[in-house]
């Protein structure tokens, strides 16, 4: 059965259903693709943008508000919008690949009313992302409470701290609107081409059971659903967590099953800046993802300063695991922060010897391959462009002590080559 299965869904049909809209600043993700993040009561067009407020009272409009109308306008212009977009015009203006430029002939995924009108403005998406609590079983460095209930209990048990513009804080809690959500279900899951369910941790949350019974319910045999794990749940939930979608999606409930697995580099350093993370207990359930080769398997890859030096040893780990399928490997810096994790705020040249260690270690095959190299040169110009930032490099020393005499580690024992940064 999964041998069949398997055989499906390696047929790739590819079509010429490109984003049409081709002027110097569009960009499919602003036509098609929307996160709402329920934790905090905002959506968003991309993880790269600004927010948009999101109530009960406009959560019907979420796709289609006045900000993201603006800025369809204004693309439709040639120009970047006023207060979003940064991100990608700071890497494009740098000379490298930004997201932007990676999804613009991504196939078969912007709406359907830009068939009649490819100046239409006013569309239904076919991707969403959404978020509906922070239970998470992490704390990552470059995370934040509203993504992580463990950061947000630490805070809460710390209290405030603001000291050299490092603030920490415990989250306030925004609206309900999980309910809003399972109401837009029934009509609006069955236009969409992408699903993606985040964290916190989908598979510590009872929403993401709620999910797969509502796509038992109300089936769409065209959506792709990409979860996005830690893997760092019991070895049995990972196994209940993948038959079950086998069953969906051999009953063509759901077309198919990405996961995406969390993970920057490798060793302590990666235990430190993923807090709660045991690398054993990653690699077994990774390696059950692994072994189910109907499962499109993503690694998403957070570069920032304290995992480029390491990040080389997970490369030659993917290297090894790629002998056996295939691995699709996504990278990004810490967007929309902290700024001072971003790798550009230390000197031009810390991290060419790494970054040239990384990109020989990067495979060049296929055209994913040669995107995914093209993304990690955006990356490495930015750094090695960037002049030193004090301001920066300050903040991270508060931040990392803070975290250090809260958490009872010691920063310095693993990365001793930051301690020249102090002044």
């Amino acid at each position: 059965r999964r041998r069949r299965l398997q055989r499906y869904l390696l047929i790739d049909v590819m079509s010429d259903r490109l984003f049409p809209i081709r002027t110097k600043t569009a960009c499919q993700l602003k036509w098609n693709w929307t996160a709402l993040n329920f934790v905090e009561g905002f959506s968003r067009t991309c993880h790269r943008t600004s927010t948009s407020p999101l109530t009960p009272e406009n959560f019907n409009n979420f796709h289609n508000n006045d900000i993201v109308i603006e800025d369809r306008k204004r693309m439709l212009q040639g120009l970047w919008p006023e207060s979003n977009c940064s991100y990608c015009k700071g890497i494009e203006d740098k000379g490298g690949v930004s997201d932007r430029l990676r999804q613009i002939d991504i196939p078969d995924l912007y709406p359907p009313e830009l068939d009649k009108d490819p100046t239409a403005t006013h569309v239904t998406p076919t991707v969403i992302e959404v978020l509906m609590n922070n239970t998470c079983n992490l704390g990552c460095l470059y995370c934040n409470p509203a993504l992580s209930s463990v950061i947000n209990q630490e805070n809460r048990k710390f209290g405030r701290f603001e000291q050299n513009g490092v603030l920490l804080k415990p989250l306030v809690q925004s609206h309900d609107l999980a309910e809003h959500f399972w109401q837009w279900f029934p009509e609006g899951f069955p236009k969409l081409r992408r699903l993606g369910f985040l964290g916190g941790e989908p598979l510590y949350q009872k929403e993401f059971d709620t999910l797969l019974e509502m796509i038992d319910q109300y089936p769409n045999p065209d959506c792709e659903l990409n979860v996005i794990t830690n893997l760092m749940a019991s070895p049995n939930k990972v196994e209940a967590m993948v038959n079950k979608i086998l069953k969906l999606i051999l009953k063509r409930k759901i077309k198919r099953l990405d996961v995406t697995c969390s993970i920057d580099c490798w060793g302590p350093q990666q235990e430190y800046v993923r807090y709660g993370l045991d690398l054993v207990t990653w690699e077994r359930n990774f390696q059950t993802i692994l072994e189910n080769k109907w499962i499109y398997l993503n690694i998403n890859n957070v570069i920032s300063v304290l995992t480029i030096k390491t990040l080389p040893d997970l490369l030659e780990r993917v290297n090894e695991w790629r002998k056996d399928r295939k691995i699709y490997h996504h990278f990004s810096a810490p967007t929309p922060g902290p700024s001072y994790l971003h790798p550009g705020i230390l000197d031009p040249d810390e991290f060419v010897v790494d970054f040239d260690r990384i990109l020989s270690l990067m495979p060049d095959q296929t055209d994913q391959d040669q995107i995914s190299r093209q993304y990690m040169q955006g990356i490495r110009t930015s750094a090695i462009k960037s002049d030193p930032d004090p301001v920066e490099i300050r903040k991270l020393f508060t931040f990392l002590d803070e975290k250090d005499r809260r958490r009872n580690t010691q920063w310095r024992d693993l990365f001793p080559w930051f301690e020249k940064y102090r002044h």
